[in-house]
């Protein structure tokens, strides 16, 4: 593994930039506009479409659609106010717990 793993951290840091940006032809800002339904459906949608990519167990589309699922819900917890390393900590909770 390399040092991608840092990425949705970095993504992250793009999506908070973007968010404060006047650029109306950022999709990241055009979706931060818009409402919690919206985005939640959003990233239904995605989930949806990655798990249609596993049951054709098509390896570069499960790729694709899973890198499309994570930058949603990067903005879905954006949209919350909630922030990665809340969710972070609390999967470190669960750690070992099961």
């Amino acid at each position: 593994m390399s040092n991608d793993i840092k990425i949705l951290d970095d993504l992250w840091l793009v999506i908070q930039e973007k968010s404060l940006s006047e650029d109306k032809s950022s999709y990241t800002k055009t979706m931060l506009e818009k409402d919690t339904n919206t985005l939640a459906r959003k990233m239904g949608e995605e989930a949806i479409e990655t798990i249609v990519a596993a049951l054709g167990q098509s390896k570069t589309d499960v790729i694709n659609e899973s890198a499309d699922l994570l930058y949603h819900w990067l903005l879905l917890i954006k949209k919350l106010g909630i922030s990665p390393d809340e969710v972070y900590q609390e999967l470190s909770k669960r750690r070992g717990s099961s």
